[in-house]
């Protein structure tokens, strides 16, 4: 008969206030990366996102959190129509454009952009386009939560997402 061994007492780590250890959890969730765009004011804005999510299937909305000191922040109010362009893994040069690498509308010189008929620019051969207008926000913290009731919703091409994971952009699968 096999003597049972006990498995040891699983080990803290190390005491980190909670900011950090917050941040450090975070990095451990995996999210497809996005470009959020707006045309809001006949001006093309873009920043690369990680935290939007699905809020209800019906009716069809999403939620997208940006930072208050967000150069587009201030474009995106109750009533703007925005884009959430789902990336594929190929589009790692677009995520760091508009990530900070570039800056305004040089940011769309990285991919291939086309506009909707409400003036929102959109990454062609995204993954995904989910075009949306703003119904609702609540500002928490640093950043506003942007509810966006979706009116359209555009596929392209197989299921392969650009990732964002520890800080770094990686594969599915």
């Amino acid at each position: 008969m096999a003597e049972t061994i006990p498995s040891p007492a699983p080990t803290a780590a190390p005491a980190l206030d909670l900011v950090t250890a917050f941040k450090g959890a975070m990095r451990r969730l995996a999210a497809t990366v996005t470009v959020v765009t707006t045309g809001a004011g006949g001006e093309h804005q873009g920043m690369t996102a990680t935290a939007v999510t699905s809020v209800t299937a019906d009716p069809p909305a999403l939620l997208v959190c940006v930072n208050q000191s967000a150069s587009m922040h201030p474009s995106l109010e109750t009533g703007t129509r925005f884009c959430v362009n789902l990336l594929n893994e190929s589009h790692a040069e677009v995520a760091g454009a508009f990530g900070g690498k570039l800056q305004g509308p040089e940011r769309f010189t990285a991919g291939h952009w086309a506009v909707n008929d409400h003036g929102v620019p959109y990454l062609t051969d995204a993954q995904a386009n989910i075009f949306c207008l703003v119904d609702a926000l609540m500002i928490y913290g640093t950043h506003t939560i942007f509810v966006g009731k979706v009116d359209d919703v555009r596929l392209f091409g197989d299921i392969a997402p650009l990732i964002y994971q520890d800080g770094r952009f990686v594969k599915a699968g």
